[in-house]
């Protein structure tokens, strides 16, 4: 095999053991405050879903993952099949699916599409939405993260419909108490530099509530957040994504956690539907794709590194997973396409 070209050295992850960190990076992730509004009793608004938006904002096939943060006030939030959720000031909401949902105030009104009372595009500025009657006030800041609309989502994949967040007054939440507040304060009143805050501001948001949401999962769930949670699954993830190009086999990876080949993927497969094997070659895929957008590399070299015995095997590999070949998928993302 070719040695690793220094880049790939320098890039690759798991070397600080932070996972959630590098599959948010190699997911792209961005946030943007799109709007703030001003309602007032009575009211009622239904959303675009999340690819309208997408579209809209030529985002190309980026998965978007709107949210709310009330600034003041309350309201209640709606989405099909599900209990309406309350939520009051300093609450957030993320929606991962991205589905139509409607915020609505105490009292009953006809719901009016957000796209009616938004002005068109291009926008000088963050657009002010006022609607409503004459009663109390609610204000609400609407955004959405982007991320990359690649099919390995494992962070993204078992989250719920609703991520609704209030923090409360206890150390572990002060910093996302006060990053919503930041935001609140910089949409509302935005200073000189407001447009590289806004975006930092509900990263670092999306990430406090990705792992507030971990720290309070319980011992039945499933999904990625479950999974880093478990002894024997989590420590396997580690050795994973620490040490992604090593030459692991499902017994070398077992003997590294200290538990039987028959444990491990039964463990991996009630938390993540797939075996450990598995999972590794779409991770070692989503790295490829990381670097096919973030460096002029050759396809070959990206293959060699990727584990591929050639680069035929590693561009059928590519394909299933992401439904084009490396080199178009590469041209694409070049192009702004997604």
């Amino acid at each position: 095999m070719t040695k690793m070209p220094e880049v790939l050295t320098q890039t690759s992850p798991g070397r600080s053991g932070d996972m959630l960190s590098d599959l948010l990076e190699s997911m792209h992730v961005t946030g943007m405050v799109l709007f703030r509004a001003e309602f007032r009793e009575p009211w009622c608004v239904t959303s675009v879903d999340s690819g309208q938006m997408a579209a809209m904002l030529a985002l190309g096939s980026s998965r978007v993952i709107p949210f709310h943060i009330i600034g003041s006030g309350g309201c209640r939030l709606e989405l099909p099949g599900r209990d309406p959720v309350r939520l009051d000031s300093g609450d957030a909401v993320l929606l991962p699916y991205g589905g139509v949902h409607r915020l609505s105030g105490g009292d009953a009104t006809a719901p009016v599409h957000i796209g009616q009372l938004l002005p068109q595009l291009p926008w000088a500025g963050m657009p002010l939405v006022e609607h409503g009657g004459a009663g109390v006030g609610t204000s609400v800041i609407c955004g959405f993260i982007r991320c990359d609309e690649l099919l390995f989502h494992p962070v993204l994949r078992h989250l719920p419909d609703v991520l609704h967040i209030t923090p409360d007054t206890t150390p572990a939440d002060h910093w996302l108490s006060t990053t919503i507040h930041h935001t609140v304060t910089e949409a509302s009143k935005p200073q000189p530099g407001w447009r590289s805050m806004l975006p930092r501001l509900t990263e670092l948001m999306f990430v406090e509530i990705l792992r507030k949401h971990m720290q309070g999962l319980s011992a039945d769930e499933v999904g990625w957040f479950a999974a880093y949670n478990d002894a024997v699954v989590g420590s396997a993830l580690k050795l994973l994504h620490a040490s992604p190009l090593e030459d692991w086999s499902l017994e070398s990876l077992a003997r590294g956690v200290g538990v039987s080949r028959t444990v491990l993927g039964e463990r991996f497969n009630h938390f993540l539907d797939q075996p450990p094997m598995q999972y590794l070659a779409h991770w070692r895929l989503q790295l490829a794709a990381k670097h096919l957008k973030s460096s002029e590399l050759p396809i070959k070299i990206i293959a060699d590194h990727a584990r591929y015995e050639s680069e035929a095997a590693f561009s059928r590999a590519f394909k299933r997973r992401f439904g084009v070949p490396p080199g178009d998928w590469r041209r694409r993302q070049a192009q702004g396409l997604g």
